[in-house]
């Protein structure tokens, strides 16, 4: 027996034979190297991760520019009612305060829009905005984009997300692509956010050094 049979044995108990399971079978019952894999995993989503987080800041603080020129005032764009949003949205609106009440926090427009979350600001590129928020407003802060486009590319970014935040496995995703996809999408924000992106990741040397 292995010397580190223990070990393996205890990870596999700690880890969990189901959420081991998408491991062991790609590599064909070995549990060392479906360990080793698991832990390949936990580098790349954290890589992955970095990137995400540069895009999804920018395209939220992108959004509230523009919208705090063309709906806000003397409050904030999401209390403006001349502000189209959606019973879903202002459903989301609420939330966010809730959020920031219940940390102890009184209510600003900087922690509302922080409390956000990225499928709040990917619904806003839904068709059914395309009249109310996109053609008078948000096609301003991105004139390089298709609203679709941006639609289509920000959810794909945003399940990306979801399945890192909640420790999901990437191995059978090309995440080359979805690399790809997070700058390409980033540049429609801005060419330089996609340069700093890329020159600050850590991805393609993540991805090479897969077990």
């Amino acid at each position: 027996m292995s010397i580190y049979q223990p070990v393996w044995d205890e990870m596999i108990r700690l880890l969990s034979v189901p959420r081991l399971r998408t491991y062991t079978t790609a590599c064909s019952g070995d549990v060392k190297a479906a360990i080793e894999l698991y832990q390949w995993n936990l580098e790349v989503s954290s890589a992955l991760f970095t990137p995400i987080h540069y895009f999804e800041v920018a395209l939220r603080n992108t959004i509230d520019m523009r919208l705090t020129k063309d709906f806000g005032g003397s409050q904030s764009w999401f209390d403006a009612p001349t502000m189209p949003l959606s019973g879903g949205g202002k459903g989301k609106v609420a939330q966010a305060k809730g959020r920031v009440t219940a940390a102890g926090h009184q209510i600003t427009h900087g922690r509302v829009v922080a409390e956000l979350s990225l499928g709040f600001w990917w619904t806003l590129f839904a068709e059914s905005y395309n009249r109310t928020l996109w053609a008078p407003s948000l096609r301003h802060a991105f004139p390089q984009a298709r609203r679709d486009r941006l639609h289509s590319e920000i959810d794909k970014i945003r399940l990306l997300r979801n399945r890192i935040a909640h420790h999901e496995p990437l191995i059978a995703y090309d995440l080359a692509a979805e690399y790809t996809r997070i700058l390409q999408t980033a540049e429609r924000i801005d060419v330089r956010l996609a340069w700093w992106i890329d020159a600050t990741s850590r991805v393609g040397v993540t991805l090479d050094r897969r077990p």
